[in-house]
């Protein structure tokens, strides 16, 4: 009935009958306020399903009969960060983890439970008793994620947050927004104030189509994700995919080109000029003024798709790899990372990443890999990188489940991306070795947006597909049937 599938689960004879007054008793040690949050989250469930009266207390580690107990004592180091114990007996209802997160996917696992046996019964049915077992649980991987492009088209900020509920729910534990593009700029940054009233705003048509997110919208999507365990890693696409910030700025761009914010999707020639230190100097400020609002340890740069001849043609550019000695813009793009990055991290204490469309030139010293092409992900662990495995053909989710509608509502070059297939999915590449397995922190499944105008499409495209990716980052491959899954799918709500 739990997706992701845990790692060890039980059944055992027997049940806990439900009290008409039920406590909720909080001896975990590492955070009491953290632990008060799971607890009320908790209580409000149980209130819905059973209809029991329900308090909080602190107390002793002891299990008292006809409670539930959040604890640490006994947690297993077995268990690692974000492993957890949940054990119903007739006696009561125990949660057990050494860490917050562990806490928090304990808790998860248990309203999951909550629900299935709620409406299995019928939506007005209260909930007297659930089936003893106990569950032993830990994810195979530390990074797993997804992304929403807000780029190309915008979702109101509440959309945000049910996509946040959809990840936490589901155990995953990275969310990668994609901010900036040819199409639009959704990020309100200080100094700069041409990036939303310019970059943020595109004519379709006679309409003009639009929006950004302030600086308060993000602080408090971020604390709210941090709550539920989930980074948010903010990208900004440079040097390629740029139109929307030179529209605004177009001083930072290649000289002698007309920049607007575009309407149209493929790779186009909007680039940030590599030969103009103002462009450096820019870029700097507007991920400083991301990093006071993004308080995660990660920085997103792009560096996907820069259309090949800008920079060679760029008076400015072709300068700077003549001094450089550079034969080839490779050589230039991967000088132009290096260059980001390090103030990045120099000066803001981030660790940036980047897609893996420049690899082969060589990877950027300290900087995460996302490989989206088949081979990327090997080539970066190869050069000892970090990376995460994002590779289109197994977790691109605006591709479509099956051949229909591909060359009309889906372009001809889409291949169908069926539920089974995202379930089947193994971070680790088959042609990697066994000692670079350690680069592969995880994956993510990504939904680019310029087939998906709506809160409706984004559902029919990440759902159910997101609930068979979650299970492939956190369920050992060996430990996973499609079958059993489809099977514990059918019970399965969504945020949406």
């Amino acid at each position: 009935m739990i997706i992701p599938k845990p790692l060890e689960c039980q059944t055992l004879d027997g049940a806990f009958t439900f009290p008409a007054k039920l406590a909720v008793i909080i001896a975990y040690h590492p955070d009491k306020g953290y632990a008060h949050f799971v607890a009320e989250e908790l209580a409000q469930q149980v209130r819905v399903a059973c209809g029991a009266f329900v308090t909080i207390h602190e107390g002793e580690s002891e299990h008292k009969p006809g409670t539930i107990l959040l604890t640490d004592r006994d947690a297993h180091g077995d268990l690692g960060p974000e492993g957890y114990q949940l054990d119903i007996s007739t006696d009561g209802i125990r949660l057990c983890a050494g860490t917050n997160a562990g806490l928090f996917y304990a808790l998860q696992s248990l309203l999951q439970i909550l629900d299935h046996q709620r409406t299995s019964l019928g939506d007005d049915a209260q909930l007297k008793s659930l089936a003893c077992l106990s569950i032993k649980d830990k994810p195979q991987f530390g990074w797993r994620g997804f992304m929403l492009d807000s780029a190309r088209h915008f979702q109101p900020i509440d959309v945000i947050y049910k996509v946040i509920d959809q990840l936490a729910a589901l155990k995953l534990n990275r969310f990668h927004w994609h901010l900036s593009d040819d199409q639009g700029w959704r990020l309100e940054v200080l100094g700069f104030p041409k990036l939303t009233s310019v970059g943020a705003w595109r004519n379709n048509g006679k309409a003009r189509y639009g929006g950004f997110y302030t600086r308060e919208q993000v602080r408090g999507l971020v604390a709210y994700a941090h709550q539920r365990h989930i980074t948010i890693v903010p990208e900004i696409d440079i040097p390629g995919h740029s139109f929307a910030a030179l529209a605004a700025y177009p001083e930072f761009g290649c000289p002698g080109k007309e920049y607007t914010v575009q309407s149209d999707w493929g790779i186009l020639q909007g680039t940030f000029c590599a030969g103009n230190d103002e462009t450096f100097r820019f870029l700097g400020e507007v991920f400083a003024d991301m990093a006071e609002v993004f308080s995660g340890p990660y920085l997103h740069l792009g560096g996907d798709e820069r259309k090949p001849g800008v920079w060679e043609a760029c008076p400015k550019c072709s300068a700077a790899m003549k001094n450089l000695n550079f034969d080839e813009e490779a050589k230039l793009h991967k000088w132009f990372m290096e260059r980001v990055s390090k103030r990045v991290h120099e000066s803001l204490c981030r660790r940036t990443i980047a897609w893996g469309d420049n690899i082969e030139a060589g990877g950027v010293d300290g900087q995460i890999v996302q490989g989206w092409i088949p081979g990327q992900t090997v080539a970066a662990a190869k050069q000892g990188l970090d990376t995460i495995n994002s590779t289109n053909t197994w977790v691109y989710f605006d591709y479509p489940e099956s051949e229909e509608g591909i060359g009309t509502t889906w372009p001809k070059w889409m291949k169908p991306l069926p539920t089974e297939m995202v379930h089947a999915f193994d971070p680790i590449p088959e042609d990697l070795e066994p000692e670079l397995h350690k680069h592969v922190l995880g994956s993510e499944c990504h939904l680019w947006t310029e087939h998906v105008p709506d809160e409706a499409t984004i559902r029919r495209q990440i759902i159910p597909r997101i609930h068979a990716f979650s299970e492939a980052v956190w369920t050992p491959t060996e430990g996973r049937d499609f079958d059993d899954f489809s099977k514990r799918l059918r019970h399965q709500r969504t945020i949406f």
